[in-house]
């Protein structure tokens, strides 16, 4: 079952990519953040309700409390101001494809923390996912040092520290999930962020509403897609092996990165098609290690 969330979960993150453009382009990003949770909110109420996962807060112990709060805390405001400026200054095809470094990244840390220990199998698909990454920044056939697009590009650099943060995160979630269940903890943490996002644009001192009611059906639809990708992420990683949810929920790059070749017109180039190639196979291989 948790394959089938992980896929709901890709499709709707893949939906939404063009739309964020957009937004991340006219909107400041903490508006755009603090907005998308708050529209985020009816998808995970309904998951809530039909699922029957209402739990009583005061009956949760601290595995669940204190994931809720240092991921809260230390993790939306950054991450949301580092996800849309890399969004608004960089290309999908180009940004988004660092995102399948999420899967990557969190079979260590599952491995140490949550004993989930990464198959032969998925170590190639992990190799493959990292050449595919090195790709991007090819430039004729001349190699070049793998931190070089990071140093060149600030929008690549932003969506690689929003990766790596991203990843501690699911460790968190892992937590408070097993704590409580998937539905509950995902309306929980949208609360949570709605909250501390509320505070961080205030300190900002951040005053463009105005341009809310203008973007208001985008900002719908975004939150919409955003509320069930993350409940539906959640449900799997709750259900199934974190690495692997996390790959198949990764492949939603993908798909963002042709919708900005196809939709805004972004440039389709020789390493971004490597790129892709080596991304969507490491994709797959990682996901059938969650078998072997």
């Amino acid at each position: 079952m948790w394959i089938f969330w992980a896929l709901v979960s890709a499709l709707t993150a893949a939906t939404r990519r063009t739309q964020e453009k957009k937004l991340a382009n006219r909107l400041h990003y903490a508006t755009t953040g603090l907005m998308v949770q708050i529209l985020s909110l009816p998808v995970a109420v309904i998951f809530t309700a039909f699922s029957h996962a209402w739990l009583l807060p005061w009956h949760l112990g601290r595995r669940f409390w204190l994931p809720l709060i240092i991921g809260t805390i230390g993790f939306h405001p950054l991450n949301t101001s580092l996800y849309w400026q890399s969004v608004r200054q960089g290309e999908l095809s180009r940004v988004l494809p660092l995102q399948s470094l999420w899967p990557v990244l969190s079979l260590v840390p599952a491995w140490l923390f949550l004993h989930e220990v990464p198959s032969p199998v998925a170590g190639l698909g992990i190799l493959l996912t990292m050449l595919g990454v090195y790709a991007l920044g090819l430039k004729g056939r001349s190699l070049h040092h793998p931190l070089q697009p990071f140093r060149e590009d600030r929008a690549s650099l932003y969506m690689l520290c929003s990766v790596g943060l991203v990843t501690a995160a699911g460790i968190l979630d892992k937590v408070a999930i097993q704590a409580s269940n998937a539905a509950f903890y995902s309306l929980a943490s949208i609360v949570a962020a709605v909250i501390v996002l509320s505070i961080s644009r205030r300190l900002q001192k951040v005053d463009d509403f105005a341009k809310v009611r203008q973007m208001l059906q985008n900002l719908i639809t975004t939150g919409t897609l955003q509320g069930t990708s993350y409940t539906t992420y959640l449900l799997a990683m709750g259900a199934g092996p974190i690495a692997y949810a996390t790959a198949i929920r990764s492949s939603n790059v993908l798909i963002g990165s042709i919708l900005g070749i196809v939709l805004l017109k972004e440039q389709l180039t020789k390493p971004k098609l490597l790129s892709f190639a080596l991304i969507l196979v490491g994709g797959v291989v990682l996901a059938l290690g969650s078998s072997a």
